[in-house]
């Protein structure tokens, strides 16, 4: 790190402070297995007070820049999997693509009347079944999702929803996703989810609604996934 704070700038010092230890951790000054300066160290090399190194750090944690480990220190967050959006392909083959190991595990498998919510994505009767899944993802045995999928139209279930959903529906079904709607949320995780996903009670997750059409607009999945917030992100690209 070789910049220094300037007193004459009209940017709080907690500020500069944070965005000197963004830069070295993006440059990869920081080794994930070691931890970041102490605060003792920030303090007498920045020449700042103990409430400007905390605001600098607090920033960093609330950026997922860096993780806090009890007893031991402040280190670089693992750097997130990122999956661009808006993506039409499946979640396997779009971490596959990008050279991770996927595996799932089934957690549950049902035929079900559904919520409301499901049926009038559907737009079928409330007394109508359809299949239920749900599925627990991991990349590179890091367990990285919780997947909901509604599907109707006589998905069986016996199928094998280990692999990819959308494979499974195009080559069985001749169902092929071509166009979709998703809603994406910050929220933070219940005792549940939690214990899925093996983070603490409370943190932070994004909560994605997907509803899949074909290209005649029939709807095919309407899913909801939960995905842990400090190793996931969505990238949207945007286009005039």
């Amino acid at each position: 790190m070789h910049k220094s704070i300037d007193r004459d700038s009209p940017i709080p010092l907690y500020l500069q402070l944070r965005e000197i230890l963004r830069e070295a951790i993006e440059k990869g000054e920081f080794s994930n297995s070691e931890p970041l300066p102490t605060e003792e160290k920030l303090m007498n090399d920045y020449n700042v007070s103990r409430t400007t190194v905390r605001e600098a750090m607090r920033g960093l944690l609330e950026l997922g820049l860096i993780v806090k480990k009890q007893g031991i220190g402040s280190f670089v967050a693992s750097e997130k999997i990122s999956e661009i959006l808006p993506g039409l392909v499946s979640f396997s083959e779009e971490m596959e693509a990008r050279g991770f190991q996927v595996r799932t595990r089934v957690l549950s498998c049902e035929e079900i009347i559904p919520p409301f919510r499901v049926t009038k994505a559907f737009q079928i009767a409330e007394t109508e079944r359809v299949l239920k899944v749900r599925r627990l993802r991991y990349v590179d045995n890091r367990p990285i999702v919780i997947s909901t999928s509604y599907l109707a139209g006589g998905i069986s279930t016996d199928d094998n929803f280990e692999g990819s959903l959308y494979k499974l529906l195009g080559e069985k079904y001749g169902l092929y996703i071509s166009n979709g709607e998703a809603i994406i949320e910050a929220c933070l995780a219940d005792e549940q989810d939690a214990k899925l996903l093996e983070i603490p009670v409370g943190s932070a997750v994004l909560n994605i609604t997907w509803c899949s059409k074909t290209n005649s607009g029939r709807v095919v999945e309407f899913s909801e996934a939960t995905f842990r917030g400090d190793c996931y992100r969505y990238v949207v690209k945007l286009r005039k």
